[in-house]
């Protein structure tokens, strides 16, 4: 006997009802005549579970790639796992959060939250860290700092999916909104930090192409923008460099082509069931960044290509549950939201595994919800947090299970 998706119609029938499908109005192109839906159904169990599985990796992962490196510099192994895990319990804290925390009401907050996004990029200009050439921290207490740029992210989404749930795209409220959105990534290049800045202009293109902007405008702005990458990365000398040495690594083996070609090597070693958990020799030393940037190349090592396999299947699964729910969702302003969020974290993880094994250059972009990084953790859990309480309205079916 299996279990029936059509649990949905024992919903209460004092529920809150949204708009069906048909209400959005023309332009929408994903997810049309979705049917009535309901508010105070279960969360989607399978997402839930996919991040706690991902967190743990995660914790797991900072460990191994890190401790060598925490004992030598603080005399505690044990440093960098503890940051991580705090930041992880603080995440966990917005998640639970953010399930109980009606989406609706961040359509209302989106303008606020974007404003104090501005305010905070434009303190890393004055208070900010700088660390490789670009000043992109705030310090805060006890060692501690956070990444604007992280919340800036979650605040452009925001503000797309508000603009892009009117009935017209050329409205007052959404071209200030679009606008909001081009000063926070105006503000993230000149960091510089072309990476997160590149996100956040294709995630601003992917919701209005979603929404219904007309192919011929996202074509004809493409020139544009690849002229304008071009010669932002040209005639700035560090990117230029990855550039360089993403091209033909063993040109300049130590100095441009150098991570990558330590990633290849920590890649080749794992073979095809990985050295064992903590045998990594890539890590001592060897491989710049292994606990952030290059996480998963230390991953390939120990854990072999089929470990690999499963951290991407895992981002896979996530992708599929966030899609999901946004396809489902009865409320036009969910189902963007809920498309936004799921992009980001899924495009984020695509840039840094590609960039481990060398099918971009190096950027800078860190692997959701596993490298080190309490900002981008904590930032995570939340999105992962909204997207649970969008799949609440309408409770996305769940595989069927045989008894």
């Amino acid at each position: 006997m299996s279990r029936s998706y059509a649990h949905a119609a024992s919903r209460p029938v004092n529920a809150t009802r949204y708009r069906t499908g048909s209400d959005f109005g023309p332009g929408e192109r994903f997810g049309d005549g979705v049917g009535t839906g309901v508010r105070g159904g279960s969360f989607d169990q399978t997402l839930m579970y996919t991040t706690l599985a991902l967190v743990v990796v995660g914790l797991v992962s900072v460990f191994t790639a890190s401790a060598a490196q925490a004992d030598l510099e603080t005399g505690n192994s044990l440093t960098t796992l503890l940051k991580q895990l705090i930041s992880a319990v603080i995440g966990g804290g917005a998640l639970v959060f953010f399930i109980g925390f009606p989406f609706e009401r961040l359509k209302r907050l989106a303008r606020p939250f974007s404003a104090i996004c501005v305010g905070l990029l434009l303190m890393t200009m004055f208070v900010g860290t700088t660390a490789n050439g670009s000043e992109r921290w705030i310090m805060l207490p006890f060692g501690f700092q956070f990444q604007p740029s992280d919340f800036a992210k979650v605040g452009a989404i925001a503000l797309m999916a508000q603009a892009t749930s009117e009935r017209s795209l050329w409205n007052m409220g959404s071209v200030f909104n679009i606008f909001l959105v081009t000063v926070m990534t105006m503000l993230i290049l000149q960091q510089p930090n072309l990476s997160v800045t590149m996100i956040l202009a294709g995630l601003t293109f992917a919701m209005l192409f979603v929404a219904g902007l007309p192919r011929a405008i996202v074509l004809g702005s493409l020139p544009f923008i690849v002229f304008g990458v071009y010669h932002k990365i040209r005639h700035t000398e560090y990117q230029w460099k990855r550039i360089v040495g993403w091209l033909d690594p063993w040109k300049d083996a130590q100095d441009a082509g150098y991570n990558l070609i330590q990633s290849y090597y920590a890649i080749g070693s794992g073979g095809l069931f990985g050295v064992g958990l903590g045998n990594s020799i890539q890590k001592l030393y060897y491989l710049p960044f292994q606990h952030t940037d290059f996480i998963f190349s230390v991953i390939c090592e120990e854990w072999g290509f089929f470990g690999a396999l499963i951290v991407m299947g895992l981002f896979a699964l996530l992708g599929w549950r966030g899609f999901t729910i946004a396809w489902h969702c009865p409320s036009r302003f969910g189902k963007m939201l809920a498309f936004g969020l799921t992009l980001a974290i899924v495009l984020q993880a695509m840039i840094n595994i590609s960039v481990t094994i060398g099918l971009m250059p190096v950027t800078g972009v860190t692997l959701p919800l596993i490298s080190y990084g309490g900002t981008s953790m904590i930032v995570t859990l939340a999105m992962i947090g909204m997207l649970l309480n969008i799949s609440r309205t309408h409770p996305v079916p769940q595989p069927q299970e045989e008894y």
